[in-house]
């Protein structure tokens, strides 16, 4: 048993791409887990100080949406791409034990301020069988060398380092070499970096993608505790951003005490993500992700984690 699960979050959101990136993401790592979990977000993210749900989210064009991405879901499953699904809807038996181990009881709304998903993340933690997660969004492109799996390394640095919560591959193309800078994740996340074996401690908890030590992570709940309590409250009742991501909880509750990431320094792995996803990202995705898995980016990619569409396709149509 490697006591690893593959968890990977699908949302109506994920309609347009999904049958494309979940294989490539399951194909990288089916060798080394022992099941691969989706979280299917059915729920419709909740009126906020900047969401309007019946203006983003029509009811009506929000449940057939359900429909399609939980219709995508069962047929992965179908095909053996997914081995288990969960379906989280409005008001399930779920959310409340979510709401209390991971959240204090504080927080019971499904998404956060800016209607991305919140709930969904932790059912991630609750539902996984084995001590190790790695967990990704749906949208997430991987470049991963043959004959290796980034979380093989991963997790055998991590249990070396027991404020190590989570780790991650590279956040974005190897670039040092080519613009003769300094190494590190990215260019541009600017988070401090500690230097360590094989790789970078690093204080921020991004949601994208990570290894997770389901049992390291218990000794940090609930997450909304002390000042994170505090800041919570306060949020909610001046309404200024509430509620909380689920990245800044982590970030506030771990590494506020002690906790830490690690990125991987490994050039055999790295990630890119795209932050819209315009039609002609759609168009060109089947082309872009066979070039990520041969390794090949555009030199003006290199060190940014988010994809720069005008690159990709300057490089796609010179080939």
């Amino acid at each position: 048993m490697a006591e690893v699960t593959l968890q990977i979050n699908l949302s109506p959101g994920d309609i347009n791409y999904s049958n494309l990136t979940v294989p490539a993401l399951v194909n990288a790592h089916r060798n080394n887990v022992d099941e691969v979990l989706a979280i299917v977000d059915c729920c419709r993210p909740q009126m906020t100080k900047i969401v309007k749900p019946d203006i983003r989210f029509p009811q009506q064009e929000f449940n057939q949406k359900v429909e399609k991405i939980s219709a995508i879901a069962e047929d992965l499953k179908f095909r053996g791409y997914i081995d288990r699904i969960i379906y989280l809807h409005p008001n399930n038996s779920l959310q409340t034990i979510l709401s209390r181990k991971y959240l204090g009881g504080w927080v019971n709304e499904t998404h956060d301020y800016g209607g991305c998903a919140l709930m969904s993340y932790l059912a991630a933690f609750e539902v996984t069988t084995t001590r190790y997660l790695i967990h990704y969004d749906a949208d997430m492109l991987l470049y991963q060398a043959p004959n290796y799996d980034w979380s093989v390394e991963a997790k055998y640095l991590m249990d070396k380092y027991p404020r190590a919560v989570i780790a991650s591959p590279r956040i974005s193309p190897p670039f040092s070499n080519g613009k003769n800078i300094p190494d590190a994740p990215s260019i541009h996340e600017g988070r401090p970096l500690i230097l360590i074996e094989d790789g970078w401690r690093n204080d921020w908890f991004s949601t994208r993608c990570f290894l997770m030590d389901i049992e390291k992570l218990n000794n940090y709940l609930p997450l909304i505790q002390g000042k994170v309590l505090l800041e919570t409250l306060a949020t909610k009742y001046l309404n200024r951003g509430y509620p909380r991501s689920p990245e800044i909880l982590l970030f506030k509750r771990i590494s506020g005490s002690g906790g830490w990431r690690l990125n991987l320094k490994s050039e055999q792995a790295w990630l890119l993500h795209p932050t819209t996803k315009p039609p002609r990202y759609l168009e060109l995705l089947p082309e872009i992700v066979k070039s990520i898995q041969n390794n090949v980016a555009p030199e003006t990619q290199r060190g940014y984690s988010d994809i720069d569409l005008l690159a990709w396709e300057q490089l796609l149509d010179s080939h």
